[in-house]
């Protein structure tokens, strides 16, 4: 059977045919668009997915830190504080050995992750990054040799240069009190720094707190039938910030020496909780504006708390933010940066 058209006769087989191929290229958008569909949704759902394990994990990070610095906190003693930053850096890294510093001496108080967990002693002349760490008072991070953190510590962190299966690194900080290292963390193996640094921070904090505080000298009577003779050789820019500090009234003191802490975990808080935004604002050369709100909000306190007590009082949280996020270029902070309050 056929069909007639104006140019010619077409079969009924051509015509089903090309139905055929219409219903096929129409099924064919159908499926493609289902597809797409269902694709879309999978990786929404996935995204999803994802950003709820993300927030979840930052809860469980924050949680935990909060407990570690809670307990740190309500310490009685030195050794209960400085014993809790060994489980307190088990979320931030692999393994951690807690030193005590004294008499140029490092002395294992905890250890956490080793496969040798018993307790150790070396000089600290053997360990020049050490050394090196105390000296600054500032986190390093140094090559895990036996040479340079002493083959102790190495063979406990699993750095030594013998083994394959480290990246080799160690992430040392200080614990500072009063002005001086008192103990280090050492941590190693997938290292996440910004907290172990502020947990240390804490303890440092606490440690100030539960050590009294030495009273000041008292300074002699004048006296007119002694002459006081000076040392020309030394200059006046070596004595000068010394003589300035003990100008400077115990009360004043400390007050500064908090302030400096202060400014610190601040600081510290800040490359914690706005990593992201810090690296955005360095890269970019504005980190004011990256981390205006938690800058701000710094500053208001460091007013309030210690700015207006003291006319002596130096500005430590600018210089703090000019050291540790901008590392001393302040083109870094970016001009809208209000620069130090005094």
């Amino acid at each position: 059977m056929k069909t007639r058209m104006q140019d010619g006769v077409v079969t009924w087989r051509e015509v089903v045919e090309r139905h055929h191929a219409a219903l096929v290229d129409d099924l064919t958008l159908r499926l493609d668009s289902e597809i797409q569909n269902a694709v879309a949704r999978a990786v929404q759902k996935e995204h999803e997915q994802a950003v709820t394990q993300i927030e979840r994990a930052r809860r469980t990070t924050a949680e935990s830190l909060n407990q570690t610095l809670r307990l740190i906190r309500q310490s009685a003693a030195e050794a209960p504080a400085l014993q809790l930053l060994a489980d307190g850096s088990a979320p931030y890294a692999q393994r951690a050995v807690v030193l005590l510093i004294e008499n140029n001496q490092a002395r294992s108080l905890s250890i956490r992750g080793a496969t040798d967990e018993n307790a150790f002693t070396f000089a600290l002349e053997d360990a020049p990054a050490i050394g090196s760490a105390i000296e600054s008072k500032d986190p390093v991070v140094a090559l895990g040799s036996d040479r340079e953190i002493s083959a102790r510590l190495a063979a406990a962190l699993g750095t030594a240069e013998s083994q394959s299966d480290s990246d080799g690194k160690a992430y040392l900080f200080p614990v500072v009190a009063r002005q001086k290292v008192v103990a280090m963390l050492v941590a190693a193996g997938d290292v996440v720094p910004a907290p172990l640094e502020l947990i240390c921070e804490a303890a440092g904090m606490k440690i100030e707190l539960l050590v009294p505080e030495a009273p000041s000298p008292l300074k002699p009577l004048p006296n007119p039938e002694l002459v006081q003779i000076t040392a020309p050789s030394v200059p006046a820019t070596a004595t000068s910030e010394r003589r300035a500090w003990d100008d400077l009234t115990p009360e004043d003191q400390k007050l500064h020496l908090q302030a400096q802490r202060v400014a610190r975990v601040r600081v510290a808080e800040m490359r914690l909780y706005h990593a992201e935004d810090l690296s955005k604002g360095v890269f970019a050369g504005r980190i004011y504006t990256a981390l205006g709100s938690p800058i701000d909000a710094a500053r208001t306190e460091f007013l309030q708390t210690f700015l207006s007590k003291s006319p002596t009082m130096v500005d430590y949280l600018h210089l703090e933010i000019l050291r540790s996020l901008a590392h001393d270029d302040d083109r870094l902070l970016g001009p809208e940066y209000p620069g130090p309050m005094v």
